[in-house]
């Protein structure tokens, strides 16, 4: 099993990195919809929906990874799927807190 810090810092986990910013941008473009046809802030932070399109952009991203057969070499590594884009959690909810106090 790799070690967890090393997976942060490996080429893999970058090429993830590299992709999820236009998966959150196009989960966000969503929820700005959404919120704006529900009369809230378009980008204002909304918990229970910003889970929601959290959960979507990790199934669109993981649904992905399965088709390239990357899940296997995860495996291979050591990693479960889940832990392996648990960052991107965090990443997702640090980018919509930001984009929600700059706008």
């Amino acid at each position: 099993m790799i070690p967890y810090h090393r997976w942060l810092t490996s080429r893999l986990f970058r090429s993830y990195l590299a992709v999820f910013p236009f998966i959150w941008m196009l989960g966000k473009a969503a929820n700005a919809f959404t919120a704006a046809q529900a009369g809230l802030p378009p980008f204002g932070f909304h918990v229970l929906t910003e889970a929601v399109v959290c959960v979507l952009e990790l199934v669109v991203l993981a649904t992905y990874l399965r088709r390239d057969n990357q899940d296997i070499l995860l495996a291979n590594l050591g990693l479960s799927l889940p832990a392996a884009l648990a960052p991107l959690a965090t990443l997702h909810f640090v980018l919509s807190g930001v984009g929600a106090l700059l706008v």
